[in-house]
């Protein structure tokens, strides 16, 4: 054993035995994180303390280092010598750091925000107010109770191909999907008979493998107008609640548009050549609405 280690169990016997914790030790354990075992083997100089630990007990008692080690006072200052004054300088790289990352994140958050800021005025000007784009109507009509649909043909939902082949269009798993939920479909056109009738037996076909005949024979039906028509129109009776829950933003961009019983109106783009159609006030769907219960009411079945 060197005369290092015994000065060690020397001093702290003597430091402990000069303090208020003589006949209680618990602080110092609690301090400095050691058990009443350990600190007994300190003492005797059966076991050596880590530099953690050591540094520990000479903070605890207001000693220096070489004091506890060596048994010899270096005034009245307590320093731990280099190993403290790098701790501190380590602190402080860390708290450098940290203020730095704290800025670049603030400056990161400002630059985004502006940035969001920025595309949304862009899509603002780009789509208009009281627009909808072909893709929102689709996500909004998979929230459908009930959609009564005037269109300019049906290829948003079957697509003729050479040979008789049909193709399934843009919206016919949404279709096929509500069927299935029990939503109700009313299709009303207008135009060439003989060219209606092939295009509604493809349409059906096409749901029929997608959702099931049962589905489709109760919740689809096909008629067609002979009456003039200035426009097309979308009526869809939404459940809001649904809606609300699985896409709030989506709602909350079309709030403004959907009356008291959720049901919501668009005019139909009278060309193939734009992807935006023209959504009806609150206000004005009910009215619209009659017009197509009219125009339903004398149409002949397909």
């Amino acid at each position: 054993m060197t005369a290092r280690e015994i000065k060690l169990g020397e001093v702290l016997t003597h430091l402990i035995a000069r303090s208020e914790y003589s006949r209680n030790r618990r602080p110092i354990h609690d301090a400095v994180g050691i058990s009443a075992a350990a600190l007994s083997q300190y003492t005797r100089n059966q076991t050596r303390p880590t530099l953690q630990k050591l540094v520990a007990l000479a903070d605890f008692f207001g000693v220096s280092l070489d004091y506890l080690v060596h048994g010899e006072p270096t005034g009245a200052t307590v320093d731990h010598g280099p190993l403290a004054r790098y701790v501190d300088h380590a602190l402080s790289e860390v708290r450098a750091k940290a203020s730095r990352q704290s800025a670049l994140v603030a400056r990161l958050g400002r630059l985004l925000a502006e940035r969001i800021e920025t595309t949304a005025q862009e899509l603002g000007t780009a789509v208009g107010e009281g627009l909808i784009l072909d893709d929102e109507a689709l996500r909004l009509e998979g929230y459908c109770i009930a959609a009564d649909i005037m269109p300019l043909n049906l290829g948003f939902n079957v697509i003729s191909m050479e040979g008789g082949v049909a193709a399934p269009g843009q919206f016919l798993h949404t279709v096929a999907q509500n069927l299935q939920k029990g939503c109700k479909y009313r299709f009303l056109l207008t135009g060439n008979p003989d060219a209606q009738d092939d295009l509604v037996s493809r349409f059906r076909a096409l749901l029929r493998s997608h959702a099931g005949s049962d589905h489709v024979y109760q919740n689809c039906t096909f008629r067609r107008t002979e009456q003039p028509v200035m426009a097309y129109a979308v009526f869809y009776q939404l459940d809001v609640e649904s809606l609300i829950h699985a896409e709030p933003l989506l709602y909350e961009q079309f709030a403004g548009y959907v009356d008291d019983d959720g049901q919501l109106g668009y005019v139909v783009r009278p060309n193939n050549e734009s992807n935006l159609d023209m959504l009806m006030g609150s206000d004005r769907v009910g009215s619209a609405r009659q017009a197509f219960e009219a125009l339903w009411a004398g149409a002949a079945h397909l």
